[in-house]
């Protein structure tokens, strides 16, 4: 079958026969052969197929003589761009029929419905929303980058984070250490903070997840929705939960408290106490040593704590390293 791409190469009969209308329009076909030196019936069978494609059309003159003529170019070619872009059209929205059969097969391919894939974006983010919805007592979350949500969608879910801590919902959230570089989201950690929530951090958390009520969780396992391979796992009763939720209190006994006010500058009498608290002195030589009075020690010390957010001293060690003040 003739097409378009025969139909402007040279090298092809039918593309020398449209070449031969264009030049000499109302020809005949013995006109025609001449010129192409083929026989009559070569060249009447190029034409039938120039005709066949809309690229020539045969008329008859008053003296009943049959001429063929070349319908332009241009013509043909904007027609052949809207014939290909309606074919990609037809293409891409068959692909999206069978990609959701794709999907919908997969996702009901698990024996007992414990483990069931998720291939969006928008359902992981409405699995997210729906365990905090639900969640009767705690939620535990590991946060790490690359962000499934962007900071509206962010702003929706601080205020439902914030609506079930006043429900009386504990929240554990678990944060990558890069939170301290992201003003917007820490904000947000801080807040909840301050409603009673509970974060940590640790410096590469080895997956991203939530689990509600150590009932139910969605494990995150990658952002990129242009891969056919799931985005996530619903996971509900089922060894993998167990292991879900036992990683997690691992984790969280790893991590270190987040700090209430991890920017404010540090003076240098408590960077030598933290120094000190950090080699394991006591109160009692952290005062001899930097000449103040115990009380004083005692004071700063609890401070301190406070501020990076640790409940013991080898905790505030640790904080006070990652933050870069020590």
């Amino acid at each position: 079958m003739t097409t378009l791409d025969e139909l402007f190469d040279p090298t092809t009969l039918p593309g020398r026969a449209y070449a031969a209308l264009v030049q000499h329009p109302r020809s005949t076909l013995t006109d025609l052969a001449a010129r192409l030196g083929a026989p009559p019936r070569v060249t009447e069978a190029a034409l039938e197929a120039l005709f066949h494609i809309q690229a020539a059309v045969h008329l008859t003159d008053q003296d009943g003589i049959v001429r063929w003529d070349a319908h332009a170019p241009e013509a043909l070619s904007e027609a052949e761009s809207r014939r290909r872009h309606h074919d990609t059209q037809r293409m891409q929205a068959a692909a999206a029929r069978l990609g959701e059969t794709f999907r919908s097969v997969r996702r009901s391919t698990d024996s007992d419905g414990s483990v069931v894939a998720v291939y969006e974006r928008r359902q992981l983010l409405a699995d997210f929303e729906d365990l905090q919805h639900t969640a009767q007592s705690q939620v535990k979350v590991v946060e790490r980058g690359p962000f499934l949500s962007d900071m509206e969608t962010e702003e929706r879910l601080f205020e439902l984070k914030s609506a079930r801590l006043a429900a009386g919902i504990d929240y554990r959230t678990l944060y990558q250490e890069t939170i301290y570089q992201d003003p917007e989201r820490l904000r947000h950690v801080l807040a909840t903070n301050a409603a009673g929530a509970q974060a940590r951090t640790l410096p590469d958390p080895p997956l991203k997840l939530i689990i509600a009520d150590n009932r139910r969780a969605v494990l995150v396992l990658h952002t990129d929705e242009r891969r056919g391979d799931p985005m996530g796992l619903r996971v509900g009763a089922s060894p993998i939960l167990d292991l879900l939720v036992k990683s997690f209190d691992v984790l969280w006994s790893m991590a270190t408290p987040i700090s209430v006010n991890p920017a404010e500058a540090l003076d240098e009498r408590d960077r030598a106490i933290l120094t000190l608290m950090s080699l394991g002195a006591t109160d009692d030589t952290i005062a001899r040593r930097l000449g103040l009075s115990r009380r004083t020690v005692v004071r700063r010390t609890a401070s301190l704590l406070e501020r990076l957010g640790a409940s013991t001293r080898f905790q505030a060690g640790v904080q006070a390293t990652r933050r870069g003040w020590l």
